[in-house]
C-alpha cells in the first residue's frame, strides 16, 4: 500500500495556527518573547572576552596547539544558556557558505550521559551528519573519521556541554582526556575546546596525569548569588516584565528578593527561570488581561511550577522560608522534596 501521509513536517503546526484564537496567538507571542529574553550579567562580559581571546589565537594563524575554556557552576547556574548566547551573538559563529555547503567554525555537542572515548567520537560524527554504517568501527577508526570530518568541514572549535559525564566511566576517563588533548595538539588541524559542567567537571582537568590539560585550560566559575546582587535582581525582574509590557504591582523589598533568590537556590539561571515562570503566570491570568500587572501571588504560582510543591513548602507563602531547602538535579531541575537538615 502506498504511503499517503503528507510530506510537510510543519502541517501540524500550520493546523494549530489556523485553529488558534486571537487570544492564544497573542499569548504565544508573549511567551516566545519571554523565553528569548536574555538577562545580561557580569559573567556575559567575562565569557565574551575569553571567546574573543580564543578567536584571536585562531586568527593569528600561528598557534600550533589549541586550548580549552572551561565554564563551571552548579546545575541551574545558567552556564549552557550563557555560552550559547555568547556564541549565537558573535558573527564569527554564524554559518558560512563554501560552494553549496553550509559550514560553521564551531560544533556544539552534548556529552553522552555515559561518555567513553568511543561514544564521544560517535556523538561528534552523528552531529556533523556523517553516515555511520552498521559495520562496527573501533575507536581508532572512529577518531580517524572525526579528525577527517573536522578538517573537511573547517570546524575549529568544539563545545562540549555537560562534560562531567566523562567522569561516569572511570575506566576511560584518562582515555577521553588524552583524546581531547590530542585534538588540541593535532599539528595539521588543532582544535579549541569549550566545555561546561558542574564543579565536579574540574576533576576531568585536574586529574590529567601530566597536567597538560590543566595548563591548557582557562576556567570561568559562575558563583552563587549574594545579598550584594539583590538590587540587580530587582532590576532584572522589572526588565523581564517590561519585555512583555507588564509592570510589577507590589513592592519588591529585601524580604521578597530574599525569598526569590532562596527559592532559586541562589543560582542565577534558576532564579531567572523562576522570574519568567512567575511572569508567565501573570500572562495567563485573565484578571490581568487589561492591567497587565504582575502580582505577588504570581510568584507563588511561579515557584509552584518550578518545583511542583505544596503550599506548606512554598517559599513565598511560609514564614520559615529559609528552612525550605531543595536539591537541584544534574540537569538543573528543582526537586519536589524538601531537604531535611
Amino acid at each position: 500500500m502506498a504511503d499517503t501521509l503528507p510530506t510537510s513536517l510543519n502541517a501540524g503546526l500550520a493546523h494549530i495556527r489556523a485553529t488558534a484564537t486571537d487570544n492564544l496567538t497573542d499569548k504565544s507571542v508573549l511567551a516566545r518573547s519571554l523565553e528569548r529574553f536574555h538577562v545580561s550579567t557580569r559573567y556575559d562580559k567575562l565569557l565574551t572576552l575569553e571567546i574573543e581571546k580564543l578567536l584571536a589565537t585562531i586568527l593569528s594563524a600561528s598557534a600550533k596547539e589549541g586550548y580549552a575554556l572551561a565554564v563551571v557552576g552548579k546545575a541551574g547556574a545558567g552556564k549552557t544558556h550563557a555560552i550559547n548566547h555568547a556564541l549565537d551573538g558573535h558573527p564569527a559563529f554564524k554559518p558560512f557558505m563554501v560552494g553549496v555547503n553550509e559550514l560553521q567554525i564551531c560544533m556544539r555537542v552534548r556529552t553522552p550521559p555515559v561518555c567513553s572515548t568511543k561514544s564521544l567520537g560517535v556523538a561528534i560524527l552523528q552531529h556533523v551528519g556523517y553516515p555511520l554504517s552498521r559495520t562496527k568501527l573501533n575507536e581508532i577508526e572512529i577518531w580517524r573519521l572525526v579528525r577527517e570530518q573536522l578538517k573537511r568541514r573547517e570546524i575549529r572549535i568544539i563545545y562540549l556541554d555537560e562534560a562531567q559525564h566523562v567522569l561516569k566511566t572511570k575506566k576511560s576517563v584518562m582515555e577521553v582526556t588524552d583524546t581531547i588533548k590530542s585534538l588540541m595538539q593535532d599539528p595539521t588541524w588543532p582544535i579549541w575546546i569549550i566545555m561546561s559542567g558542574i564543579p565536579k567537571m574540574l576533576e576531568l582537568i585536574e586529574g590529567d596525569g601530566d597536567h597538560q590539560l590543566e595548563r591548557r585550560t582557562r576556567v570561568i566559575r559562575i558563583g552563587d548569588l549574594k545579598e550584594d546582587d539583590f538590587k540587580t535582581m530587582i532590576a532584572i525582574v522589572k526588565a523581564i516584565a517590561e519585555r512583555v509590557s507588564f509592570k510589577i504591582g507590589f513592592p519588591m523589598n529585601t524580604e521578597f528578593v530574599g525569598r526569590m533568590v532562596h527559592g532559586g537556590m541562589s543560582l542565577q539561571g534558576m532564579v531567572i527561570q523562576l522570574i519568567k515562570l512567575s511572569i508567565e503566570a501573570a500572562i495567563w491570568d485573565p484578571k490581568e488581561a487589561v492591567s497587565r500587572t504582575v502580582r505577588f501571588d504570581h510568584f507563588v504560582e511561579g515557584y509552584r511550577r518550578l518545583c511542583d510543591c505544596r503550599d506548606d513548602t512554598n517559599v513565598f507563602l511560609q514564614k520559615n522560608w529559609r528552612e525550605i531547602v531543595r536539591e537541584v538535579s544534574d540537569d538543573g531541575k528543582l526537586t519536589q522534596e524538601v531537604v531535611k537538615r
